[in-house]
């Protein structure tokens, strides 16, 4: 991101903390909840958008995906930047509730709620994906795995934050395009996920399609008879199925044009009661 001017910089106070907007965050740590709100401050601000207005699904959109870059250069995986941009517009709608409370409301509850806030928002802005086996696949394509080193300094932020990342200045400067492969091999991988459910959702809807196609079809037409052939038919599988529940097993007792009660899956075929009482009667 630029870095601010000599402009007046955005200035909004929460009970006692002052939220400054703010360009990026600093080298070598992890951003806080408060350096993710400056941030959409800044981002939020016409002068800084370059246009009348930018609305806050685009700046949580550019500033999840800076954040996950950030994120990256520590050689620490994230959650999808979609799910990232929700964990962002989610806090910043919880602030801009907070602060734009009027002086009337502001009893009691809301002290707590806002001192609640800014007691959270020197904590960390955790993004990290917890889940193993999608971790797994990111660090298998990216081929760079998290260290115990590494771990650590995620286990710092969380709590005391007295770590710092020594390498982020050369990362930074030197594997832009590396991180950047991370990045797209995260969204590659839940991309491939998504196809995946979407391609066995319409093999699903053919295999349905095809057995409704089926009702439609008599049973004359699906089996041929023993005199079409010269002997036995030879049944599908499919077709063994649905004989079992649609024809009856033929008998020298009934005549060839009952064999098949059926004439479709709905149908049955005229005359087959009369003619089962006449063969009772024989």
């Amino acid at each position: 991101m630029e870095s601010l001017d000599t402009e007046v910089r955005a200035r909004k106070t929460l009970g006692t903390v002052e939220y400054v907007e703010s360009s990026g965050f600093t080298q070598g740590i992890l951003p806080t909840k408060k350096d993710v709100v400056q941030n959409m401050l800044y981002l939020l601000q016409p002068k800084r958008a370059g246009q009348a207005q930018r609305s806050k699904e685009d700046a949580a959109q550019l500033l999840a995906e800076h954040l996950q870059e950030h994120w990256l250069v520590c050689n620490l995986h994230t959650i999808a930047t979609q799910n990232i941009k929700k964990l962002i517009l989610k806090m910043y709608e919880e602030f801009t509730r907070l602060y734009q409370t009027r002086k009337q409301r502001q009893n009691q509850a809301f002290t707590e709620r806002a001192d609640k806030f800014n007691a959270s928002s020197e904590q960390l802005f955790d993004v990290f994906c917890t889940d193993t086996q999608t971790r797994n696949k990111l660090e298998e394509y990216s081929g760079i795995k998290m260290t115990s080193i590494e771990w650590k300094f995620l286990e710092d932020q969380r709590s005391e934050r007295k770590m710092y990342y020594e390498d982020f200045t050369d990362k930074q400067e030197l594997k832009m395009m590396e991180r950047r492969q991370k990045i797209q091999c995260l969204e590659h991988f839940r991309k491939l996920a998504k196809e995946e459910k979407e391609g066995n959702k319409a093999k699903e809807m053919k295999y349905k399609s095809d057995e409704q196609s089926d009702e439609g079809t008599s049973v004359d037409e699906s089996y041929p008879t023993e005199e079409e052939n010269g002997g036995a038919p030879a049944f599908s599988l499919r077709g063994r199925r649905k004989r079992r529940c649609t024809t009856t097993p033929a008998s020298a007792a009934m005549p060839l044009e009952c064999q098949h009660i059926r004439m479709s899956i709905r149908r049955v075929r005229p005359g087959f009661y009369e003619t089962v009482e006449k063969v009772k009667n024989c």
